[in-house]
């Protein structure tokens, strides 16, 4: 496919599909097609996601997940937006390379992309009543070949990490990373950091062996401890290279 992006302050993207290319957008994205475009529903259970994997995402709260995307199939052109303000990246991937991008920022894929929803990690916060509180990371894991358009919340910053190098951002501040990226859940608190597997607030799904791996997973199952120093406690993300790691300057 190719694909332009158009407009300013809420910006679009523009498809030119070849006769029979086909490519898959999030519900209800579209803005316009042209009346040769055919348009069709396709399962997640066709792209290789069972109905149990995606029960358990929306039981963990992902509403942005669905139970099909809505299929577009040329020749012709079909434009989407997100109807918000901020940057619209298209990019191709290469055979094998994978893109782990956050949910809710998905706009359209060619259909030779291998797609799959999951949760990339949890941390624990206990709340004024001393319940403790599970957060996820959800993700729409993404590979190549093909091209994946996606749309941020403000400006798009890119980094390539080397392997070992490493860099933080904020939870929210995250959007997309390799899937090569390792990554760790810890904690700013009253100015400090407090490791999550040392303290028992986070764990990190769906990144390999990574960083502080199999003491994460232990850390998740042995439920998350309240903070005891009073201080501000602040989420942020550790990541470790090698890879490409996205962020976002909105929320």
């Amino acid at each position: 496919m190719r694909a332009d992006t158009v407009g300013g302050i809420t910006p679009a993207v523009l498809v030119n599909l070849a006769p029979g290319e086909k490519i898959l957008a999030a519900h209800e994205i579209m803005l316009y097609k042209e009346p040769q475009i055919q348009l069709h529903r396709r399962t997640m259970k066709s792209l290789g996601v069972n109905t149990s994997h995606l029960m358990a995402m929306r039981g963990r709260g992902d509403s942005e997940e669905g139970y099909f995307f809505a299929e577009f199939e040329g020749p012709g052109h079909v434009s989407f937006s997100r109807d918000k303000g901020g940057e619209v990246r298209i990019q191709h991937l290469q055979p094998g390379e994978t893109i782990r991008l956050r949910s809710g920022h998905l706009m359209c894929f060619d259909e030779s992309v291998r797609y799959y929803p999951m949760v990339q990690g949890q941390w624990y916060t206990t709340n004024a009543n001393g319940d403790q509180e599970t957060h996820y990371l959800f993700a729409d894991e993404l590979t190549g070949p093909g091209t994946i358009v996606y749309q941020s919340h403000g400006n798009l910053l890119s980094f390539s990490l080397r392997p070992g190098e490493r860099m933080r951002t904020s939870v929210l501040g995250l959007l997309a990373t390799s899937n090569t990226v390792q990554l760790a859940i810890n904690w700013l608190i009253g100015g400090s950091t407090v490791s999550a597997s040392n303290r028992g607030f986070g764990s990190l799904m769906g990144g390999g062996g990574g960083l502080l791996g199999a003491a994460l997973q232990a850390a998740a199952g042995g439920g998350g401890a309240g903070v005891s120093s009073g201080g501000v406690q602040i989420p942020v993300i550790d990541l470790v290279g090698p890879g490409t790691v996205v962020v976002h300057s909105g929320v």
